[in-house]
């Protein structure tokens, strides 16, 4: 009897190892997803075969000074004194919004997130919409955002998509993969267009 109870034993802790196994796998699982989304991890997808939707550019670029970006740096002094407050939240609400919504999407379907359908998303938005219809008034508030922040993830890749689809620098605006590459490249775009 000793015997069996102690196979029945080994046998139902076999049985709950596995039954919890199972659960913790998942919640692992989800948790490294979780964190590739939440910090923009390999959130440089090849999005070329996506086709947006057209946006006409505002702005090429030229109609803006950009007293703030040097050869030296970027003057932060005064790009705080030439970016409107109420625009700057504004759009760092709409498109934080935006980037929860399509983090939230990611949780529900992996599927969503692997096959690039947040980019078709972020263009069909009502917030990236209402962002890029402010037109000129965006731009230094996306700017200011995507130079500010430390982080590189999905809603610094939507500003930097906004300000790429206002600005419409086809050099600069075709050739980036992450928002600290773009602003290399926007702001070398400026200081050689001052030199040309």
């Amino acid at each position: 009897m000793n015997s069996n109870m102690a196979k029945n034993k080994k046998t139902i802790i076999v049985i709950l190892s596995i039954i919890l196994m199972i659960p913790i796998g998942i919640f692992v699982a989800y948790k490294v997803i979780e964190n590739i989304v939440t910090n923009g991890e390999n959130f440089n997808l090849n999005v070329e075969n996506v086709s947006p939707t057209p946006i006409n550019p505002v702005n090429n670029g030229e109609n803006i000074e950009w007293n703030e970006i040097t050869k030296d740096g970027v003057n932060e002094e005064l790009l705080f004194q030439n970016v409107d407050k109420n625009n700057l939240e504004k759009i760092a609400k709409l498109l934080q919004s935006l980037s929860v919504e399509i983090a939230q999407k990611e949780k529900e379907d992996i599927n969503f997130y692997l096959s690039a359908g947040w980019y078709q998303y972020t263009l069909d938005s009502r917030q990236f919409n209402e962002v890029i219809n402010m037109g000129k008034d965006a731009i230094k508030p996306l700017y200011l955002i995507i130079y500010k922040s430390p982080d590189q993830g999905s809603y610094e890749y939507i500003c930097t998509m906004a300000l790429s689809k206002l600005v419409n620098f086809d050099d600069v605006t075709d050739s980036w993969s992450t928002s600290k590459e773009f602003l290399e490249k926007f702001n070398q775009k400026i200081i050689s267009g001052r030199e040309e």
